[in-house]
C-alpha cells in the first residue's frame, strides 16, 4: 500500500472509533476504489456495515478480506458471524470448518459453532419457510404463497413466516391480506420489547424516543408502553384524493423531462389527518440512519390498513402514469430538525416512485427547499448503481460528468412527487423548527421493477 492510502486507512480507523460512521465510510470506499483487494479496508467497511445493521451489505466485504488475508483469523469469524446473521447458518459452518483446517482455532470459534448447529436444526415451520423461499427465488410464487401458509399454520406466531407472506402478497396485488401478516411480524417482534433498544443509539435517534415518550405519555394519560399503534384502520371514502386524477396531468407525466410531476393536497383531508396521527404515535420508528434520520417500514409496523388503502388507491388513482407497474415496497422516513441532514444522492432499482410529505407548512422554515432533488440523469444499473449509491462523492461527479440538470421540488405539506425510480435524486436542504410534531416525514411508495 502507498504511503497516502496508508495515510488515509489510519484516519479512517481513527474515525471508525470514534464514531464518525459517516466519514470512516467514505475514507474506507475511497481506499478501495484504488485497492479493491485490500483486506483491512473491505474488513474494517464491512464491520461499520454490520454495526449499522447492513449485513446483508457486509457479506461481500468480508468475503474479499477473507480472500486477500486467509491468514488473519479475525476475517473468517467475521465472515462466518455475518453469514449467520443474514439466515446461512450451513454456509457460515462450513466457513468456520475451512478456516479450523486451517489453523483458526478458540473460544471464539467454538461459541460460533454451537450457534450454527442450533440454527441448522430447524422446526417443521421452519421447514416450510425455507422450501417457501426457495420457490419463491425460482418464480413459483403460489408455491411459495402456500409454503408460508402451511408454515404459519404449525406455528401461527412464525414472525419470518409473516414477514415473506407479507412481502410476496402485497407485491403480487394482495396488499391489504400482505399488509395484514407484515403487521403481525411487527407485533411478534416488538410486542415483547422496549421500543428503544438497549444497545447503544446515535443521538437522534435518542432524542426521538424521548420525545415521543414524552408525546405519548401525554396522549395516553400514561407512560408510554412498549409497543404502541395508533388507529390505523381504513378509511369509509378515499384517502388519496381523486380529484388529481386529470388527462392534463396524464399529459405533464407524458411529456415531462425528467419524468417527473408534482400533485398538490395528493391525501384527502381526513387521511393527511389520520396519517400524521399514527406516525407521531406509533412506536414504528425501527430504522437508524447515520445522516441523522430514521426510518419505518411495512414489517416494523408501516403497514397499517390505512397505508394498504394508500397504497391500492395510488395505483387505482394513476393508472396511466403507473402502467403495469404493481406495488413493491414503501418506507417513511423521519429527520431530525437540526441533526440530518437527509439522505444521499441516489437512485431506486424500481421503476416509479411515488414520494409524499405530511409534516404541516409552518414547520419548515424554507419554504423554498426541504423537498427533493431530482436530475435528469438515470444511475447504470446492477453493481455500478450500488457503487454510486453507496458513494455520494462518486456520484455527484458521475452527474457532473453528465452534465445533469438538476430539478428542486420543495416541500410542501401534502405534496407528492411521481417520478421515473432510477434517477439520480436525493433529500434538499432541510431546516425545520424544533419540536416533536414538527419533523419532517416523507413516505416512499415504489411500483415495478427497473427492468420492466
Amino acid at each position: 500500500m502507498s504511503s497516502a492510502f496508508e495515510v488515509m486507512l489510519n484516519r479512517a480507523i481513527a474515525l471508525h472509533r470514534q464514531g464518525d460512521a459517516p466519514a470512516a465510510e467514505s475514507l474506507y470506499r475511497t481506499v478501495l476504489a484504488e485497492q479493491p483487494a485490500n483486506g483491512e479496508a473491505n474488513h474494517n467497511l464491512g464491520m461499520l456495515l454490520a454495526q449499522r445493521g447492513s449485513d446483508a451489505e457486509s457479506l461481500p466485504l468480508f468475503q474479499m478480506a477473507l480472500k486477500s488475508q486467509p491468514g488473519v483469523e479475525q476475517y473468517w469469524l467475521s465472515y462466518a458471524s455475518a453469514l449467520l446473521a443474514t439466515g446461512h447458518p450451513r454456509e457460515a459452518q462450513l466457513v468456520l470448518t475451512r478456516g479450523q483446517q486451517r489453523g483458526i482455532s478458540g473460544q471464539a470459534v467454538n461459541t460460533l459453532l454451537q450457534k450454527t448447529q442450533a440454527a441448522l436444526t430447524p422446526s417443521e415451520a421452519d421447514l416450510r419457510v425455507e422450501y417457501g423461499t426457495a420457490q419463491a427465488m425460482q418464480g413459483r410464487l403460489e408455491d411459495a404463497i402456500s409454503a408460508y401458509r402451511e408454515a404459519i399454520a404449525i406455528a401461527p406466531d412464525h414472525a419470518e413466516a409473516h414477514f415473506r407472506l407479507g412481502s410476496i402478497l402485497s407485491e403480487t396485488g394482495n396488499i391489504a391480506e400482505g399488509f395484514a401478516h407484515y403487521m403481525l411480524r411487527a407485533t411478534l417482534v416488538h410486542g415483547g420489547r422496549p421500543w428503544r433498544h438497549d444497545k447503544a443509539q446515535p443521538a437522534h435517534r435518542t432524542k426521538h424516543d424521548r420525545e415521543q415518550e414524552k408525546y405519548l405519555a401525554e396522549l395516553l394519560g400514561h407512560s408510554a408502553p412498549n409497543f404502541h399503534l395508533e388507529d390505523g384502520a381504513r378509511l369509509p371514502g378515499p384517502a388519496v384524493n381523486p380529484i388529481n386524477a386529470t388527462p392534463e396531468l396524464v399529459k405533464q407525466w407524458q411529456g415531462s423531462l425528467p419524468k417527473l410531476v408534482v400533485i398538490e393536497n395528493f391525501l384527502t383531508p381526513a387521511a393527511l389527518a389520520k396519517l400524521r396521527c399514527y406516525c407521531a404515535g406509533s412506536t414504528i420508528w425501527r430504522r437508524n440512519y447515520d445522516a441523522g434520520y430514521i426510518g419505518a417500514t411495512p414489517e416494523d409496523g408501516l403497514a397499517c390498513p390505512l397505508m394498504a388503502q394508500i397504497a391500492e388507491e395510488t395505483r387505482a388513482t394513476f393508472p396511466q402514469i403507473l402502467g403495469a407497474h404493481a406495488f413493491r415496497y414503501l418506507g417513511a422516513f423521519k429527520y431530525d430538525s437540526e441533526a440530518s441532514t437527509g439522505t444521499n444522492t441516489h437512485a431506486d432499482n424500481s421503476a416509479v416512485n411515488v414520494n409524499f410529505y405530511i409534516a404541516p407548512d409552518e414547520a419548515n422554515t424554507d419554504p423554498e427547499s426541504g423537498g427533493m432533488d431530482i436530475w435528469d440523469v438515470s444511475a447504470p444499473g446492477g453493481e455500478e448503481m450500488r457503487r454510486y449509491n453507496g458513494d455520494e462523492a462518486l456520484a455527484q461527479d458521475f452527474l457532473k460528468q453528465s452534465r445533469a440538470h438538476l430539478t428542486r421540488v420543495p416541500h410542501r405539506a401534502n405534496r407528492a412527487v411521481i417520478f421515473k425510480s432510477d434517477l439520480f435524486h436525493k433529500t434538499s436542504d432541510c431546516r425545520f423548527q424544533e419540536g416533536y410534531l414538527n419533523k419532517r416525514i416523507n413516505i416512499s411508495l415504489l411500483f415495478g421493477h427497473r427492468a420492466a
